[in-house]
């Protein structure tokens, strides 16, 4: 819009009012109130607005009208209309790390400002009503009005305002009623062009003291409201009008090419919106606006892939905002531009100039983000150690840019985590904020990795201080004095302590009293007269001395010796398991105790650490061992780190040659050897297992091979595994994992079978030993890598791992669930809807089903409802279900049947809504059942599909023990009360041709 000037002078507004002007003479009348009545008290009194034409407009009586207008109404409307863009444009805070926003401030925020805009539009219409419609300023307050309605997002009446004046407000010539010619007609009788535009001629004083007539701009605002109503058809055909009509003033040119920029960044074609944004570049108000409009065509440059454009104006917008941040911002993406065949010399510059900044004044509270972007450039070079040393000053400023604190932190962690650093990485995991939503997705696999990290942190420190501490036990009786003397003194002043004192604990020296001398007082005090349980200050000097020397204490006796006794490490128990995956007694135990668990602040206390003894070095060394062995799993099973799994076993063999878990450790190395491809040193560990463990389960698991043919088993262990997985199958958990311990001791992984693996799995789980089930579950992708089930073992175990964060959401969740051991069935005979778990339980990527072609019943000759048989009726227009009668099979397989139903209904069937709930037929019965469908061909449809998709939705399920049948409401209550399953069966065959 044309900024109108300020500042005038009383002599150039005289000459302006006596200066010939085009004025505008309306032929429509005004409603000042539309339809409403004036009030009684002013009923016979007429408004100025209603006096129009009943007096001459002479010169003196417009130059006084449009001098009130402009100086009362019009200046106080504008004030407060741009006080309501100004207030819209601080409360928009952009994110220049995305495409930016066309305009800097939205109509969501400005219509919030309701009660301003309401009062523009009060003035804007008293401005009207109480002057002369022939004033020169009605146009404009009229398009007051409509942009006014604009902002508080009421398009309709915006769009119906800017028109009013479009039809209504054309400038005529003196004399004239009628313009003469229709709007959007031809301008000129001797010329084709379509114009719906009017000339703007002015005198010259006229067009530097006022604003011009409205009715063009009016045409502007019209577009911009066709487009914010997304009426993109309505804009494209006045744009097309306006960009070739010559009547349209040149003031207006560029806010042409600002609409046309922004009709086409609403339809989000980057292109042809940079091309027009860069012609209305002029039209920004203020520098701040312009830096934000450069700032923007370089981001669409960027995209349309124009880097040297997009360079361009990101210098341009860091040179001309006033903004630190928008600075910040272009600086490091105009630093982005830079080609790989670029000299890094001038990446190094913009670091440099970075760093420079961040030690400015005008840059307070912004040095995060500007350490942050240098470490980004830093990583570009690449320069990983000086991006480490700039991501963690940039977290020690205060948190004003939260995104750009949690963006360091994750960036500090994965560059960790890359080199190996697992103590510095779990910690910055540790400091992540997952609530932001640009990381929020990635809580889970974080958290999944930030647990594993918390158990290598353990290992890792009690390692790192057992091997500390025999250092220092082999160092010579005086040289290990003094260190350990050093130390203390480090910890206490660390700590704030006074130094520990080698003799009374109360620090003063009791001397005896000298001959004649006065008795000493043991407990005086500065204050005289004032005993010293009385004295606050000595009382809580004597407390902090207890506490800084003995610690907390617990009012019980014998607390000194106690406190010895715990000062070492003695939690540390020698027997706790380490993860390895054919250990199912230490996979699931952790170890208590970290190097960390005492901090000790005394000689004493250090010293009880010291291995100086052949038993206290033996103790460490276990703890070493048993700490190496579970670090070794962790990188074999858990993160997959195989080089790293054979570093670590290597160096257990090499520090402990001659230990008793050396089986674990050589099948360790075969497989990890394995899994990277060297099978030279894979068999050599193999025979190593096979010459000095010949016989175990480790040697078994890498001599025999991983499928056996089923013609080189013995049929009869096949058939005792084959019992075993029954036994599982119908919950004698303990039978079953007694039997099978027993049998894998003789024959390894040989009769294994990947159902077998996987419900033990399951009842890992269920028993929450979560490291068994994913030791087992390996073992599953090992042996079985071409299976349905070892997919679905890889999904399991990735659920697996992220079962914590799971439980806690599902625990903060408010959700009402619905009994699932017993379906309730309403008495009358309408269709039940048993209602499942809100909860959506986690589905895996399963096959694309194939729908079978559908079996339709054979036609009946007689009369379509079946006489009843033992109480059932069949009666195909009934709503029916579908159930699943699951035969001796233990309660956590039948939930695990009902996840995998509801998986396969929810990709195969997503749009029919089904629930599976279960129910109980009798003690030896389970059912799933499948609601609901209108009819039987409709339950008939999805049974044939079912049963074709069960085996490989159900895998690790015997296909003899479950079956799948239709059912209407009324025979269901007929079968919960006979429990006759065959009877009901060979009703439907001897209907359906047997197909169930």
């Amino acid at each position: 819009m044309y900024m109108y000037k300020q500042k005038i002078f009383l002599f150039v507004l005289c000459l302006f009012a006596i200066s010939g002007y085009v004025q505008a003479q309306p032929s429509w009348t005004l409603k000042p109130f539309g339809d409403e009545k004036k009030p009684e008290k002013y009923s016979e009194k007429k408004l100025a607005s209603e006096k129009t034409g009943e007096k001459k407009f002479t010169k003196p009586r417009r130059f006084i009208t449009n001098a009130t207008t402009r100086y009362n109404y019009y200046y106080n409307a504008i004030q407060k209309y741009n006080a309501v863009i100004a207030a819209a444009k601080t409360a928009q805070k952009d994110n220049y790390a995305r495409l930016l926003s066309f305009y800097p401030y939205s109509l969501d925020a400005t219509k919030t400002q309701v009660q301003e805009l309401d009062s523009v539009i009060y003035i804007a219409t008293a401005a009207v009503l109480l002057h002369d419609l022939r004033s020169d300023w009605v146009d404009n307050m009229y398009l007051l009005i409509g942009q006014s309605y604009f902002l508080k997002k009421d398009l309709d009446s915006a769009a119906l305002t800017f028109q009013f004046i479009n039809y209504n407000l054309v400038p005529r010539k003196k004399g004239e009623d009628d313009y003469g010619r229709v709007v959007g007609g031809n301008g000129d009788a001797n010329s084709g062009a379509l114009s719906i535009a009017n000339k703007e001629k002015q005198p010259f004083l006229t067009r530097v003291t006022g604003i011009p007539a409205s009715r063009n701009d009016a045409l502007m605002w019209l577009t911009r409201t066709y487009i914010e109503n997304e009426s993109f058809a309505d804009a494209a055909g006045l744009i097309n009008i306006l960009s070739q009509d010559r009547n349209l003033p040149d003031r207006l040119q560029n806010d042409l090419q600002e609409t046309m920029a922004y009709w086409f960044y609403a339809q989000k074609m980057w292109d042809s919106t940079a091309v027009h944004l860069e012609k209305a570049l002029t039209n920004a108000k203020t520098k701040d606006d312009l830096s934000r409009w450069e700032y923007l065509l370089a981001q669409l440059e960027e995209k349309n892939g124009n880097y040297e454009n997009a360079s361009k104006y990101y210098a341009k917008a860091a040179i001309h905002t006033t903004s630190p941040i928008l600075e910040i911002y272009a600086q490091l993406n105009d630093a982005k531009m830079l080609r790989e065949n670029g000299s890094t010399k001038e990446l190094d510059a913009v670091v440099a100039k970075l760093l420079k900044m961040a030690r400015k004044d005008k840059y307070d509270g912004y040095e995060d983000i500007l350490l942050y972007s240098a470490g980004e450039l830093s990583l570009r070079r690449p320069d990983t150690l000086n991006a480490l040393g700039l991501y963690a000053k940039s977290v020690t400023f205060d948190a004003r840019n939260e995104g750009f604190r949690n963006n360091a932190y994750l960036k500090l962690a994965d560059i960790n985590y890359a080199q190996k650093d697992y103590k510095a990485a779990h910690s910055f995991y540790d400091s992540l904020d997952f609530k932001p939503e640009e990381i929020a997705l990635l809580e889970e696999d974080y958290t999944e990795r930030k647990g594993i990290l918390a158990r290598m942190v353990v290992n890792i420190e009690v390692i790192e201080k057992e091997d500390s501490v025999q250092l220092i036990a082999a160092m010579p009786a005086a040289e290990r004095d003094a260190l350990i003397k050093k130390m203390v003194k480090q910890y206490r002043k660390e700590k704030g302590l006074k130094e520990e004192e080698s003799a009374f604990t109360g620090g003063t020296n009791i001397l005896p009293n000298r001959p004649g001398a006065e008795p000493l007082d043991l407990f005086a005090s500065s204050a005289k007269g004032e005993w010293y349980f009385y004295n606050t200050s000595l009382k809580g000097k004597g407390f902090s001395d207890f506490k800084s020397k003995w610690g907390k204490r617990e009012n019980t006796d014998n607390w000194r010796r106690k406190a010895a006794n715990i000062g070492g490490f003695a939690g540390n128990n020698p027997g706790v398991g380490m993860g390895d995956p054919t250990d199912p007694n230490g996979t699931g135990k952790k170890l208590a105790d970290s190097a960390l668990s005492v901090v000790p602040y005394s000689y004493d206390a250090l010293m009880a650490d010291v291995p100086l003894t052949k038993e206290a070095l033996e103790f460490s060394n276990t703890k070493i061992r048993e700490n190496m062995l579970a670090l070794g799993f962790i990188f074999q099973n858990e993160l997959e780190d195989y080089p790293q799994a054979i570093v670590t076993f290597e160096e257990y063999l090499k520090r402990f040659p001659f230990a008793l878990e050396l089986e674990k450790v050589y099948f360790g190395l075969y497989f990890s050897y394995n899994k990277i491809g060297d099978i030279a040193k894979a068999n050599y560990y193999k025979g190593l297992l096979a010459s000095k463990f010949s016989g175990s389960k480790e040697s078994n698991l890498a001599n025999n091979p991983a499928m056996l043919k089923a013609d080189g088993k013995n049929e009869a262990v096949t058939n005792r595994y084959a019992d075993i997985y029954n036994m599982f199958l119908e919950g004698d958990f303990a039978g079953a994992l007694a039997a099978k311990e027993k049998e894998d001791k003789q024959y390894g992984t040989s009769y294994w079978s990947p159902q077998l693996l996987y419900i033990e799995s399951v009842y890992y789980i269920k028993e929450r030993k979560d490291s068994l089930a994913i030791a087992t579950l390996s073992n599953l992708e090992t042996l079985y890598p071409s299976t349905e089930l070892a997919v679905k073992a890889k999904t399991l175990k990735e659920v697996l791992g992220r079962r914590a964060s799971i439980e806690k959401y599902l625990t903060d969740l408010e959700v009402t669930r619905a009994e699932e051991e017993k379906l309730i069935m309403p008495s009358t005979s309408s269709v039940p809807t048993p209602s499942a778990a809100k909860v959506k339980p986690a589905t895996t990527a399963a096959p694309a089903v194939t729908a079978a072609p559908t079996v339709k019943p054979a036609p009946t000759p007689t009369a379509p409802v079946v006489p009843i048989v033992s109480g059932y009726q069949l009666d195909e227009n009934d709503a029916h279900f579908v159930i699943a009668v699951l035969n001796k099979v233990d309660p956590v397989y039948v939930t695990e049947a009902r996840t995998a139903l509801i998986r396969y209904n929810n990709e195969g069937f997503y749009t029919k809504s089904l629930v599976v709930s279960k129910d109980v037929l009798d003690d030896q019965n389970s059912l799933l059942v499948i609601n609901k469908f209108e009819d039987a061909d409709a339950a008939i449809a999805y049974f044939n599909k079912v049963k074709i998709a069960a085996p490989r939705e159900m895998p690790w399920l015997p296909a003899n023990k479950y079956s799948f049948y239709i059912i209407s409401d009324k025979n269901f209550s007929v079968l919960k009360d006979k429990k006759d399953v065959q009877v009901y069966k060979a009703l439907l065959n001897s209907k359906y041709n047997n197909i169930f």
